[in-house]
């Protein structure tokens, strides 16, 4: 069962990474990494038990549209980074990162409360499940950052409007690849 929940989880954190890559590249400190990295990791972890414990109901209810919900927020995302006014018009970049960083990991984790749900209709150990998506997550992601670091400070193209074009494309391959 251990390999299957890490397997679980790196299909789960897929994305996170990917996305990860894009913040990477807004040559982020150190601290805003390992801070986004846990940030990621908590909402892959809690996702699920929220799944189990709201139960059916409300997995049934954001199963259907999660997904969409999340794919709307990073498009918006992106299309914002890659449109937006000079840094120092949208107030200190430290406060924009926290929350460009909450809303990724809000989004990207939404169809996580599904998850939960088959989770419990299995009998899987959730505190089990959700440690271990929970530490793949944040693994996944300070490996995204680093490389999002690595491309940004080799590509001429700004950090925000890479960053953009990497969420747009994320977006586009959560909506298409189901």
């Amino acid at each position: 069962m251990l390999l299957q929940l890490v397997l679980i989880g790196l299909a789960l954190g897929m994305n996170n990474t990917l996305a990860s890559v894009a913040l990477g590249t807004t040559n982020m400190k150190r601290s805003q990494q390992m801070g986004t990295a846990v940030l990621f990791g908590l909402f892959e972890a809690m996702m699920p038990l929220a799944g189990l414990f709201l139960g059916g109901e409300l997995s049934r209810a954001f199963g259907g549209v999660s997904r969409y919900v999340g794919v709307g927020v990073l498009v918006i995302l992106g299309v914002y980074l890659l449109v937006k006014a000079e840094e120092e018009a949208h107030g200190p970049p430290d406060r924009r990162i926290g929350v460009r960083s909450l809303l990724l990991a809000v989004a990207l984790s939404l169809d996580n409360l599904t998850v939960g749900f088959g989770l419990g209709m299995l009998q899987v150990p959730i505190g089990l499940a959700a440690a271990i998506f929970g530490l793949v997550s944040l693994s996944m992601t300070l490996l995204g950052l680093e490389l999002g670091r690595w491309i940004g400070a080799r590509l001429m193209v700004p950090a925000d409007r890479l960053s953009g074009m990497v969420l747009l494309g994320i977006a586009v391959l959560m909506l298409f690849t189901g």
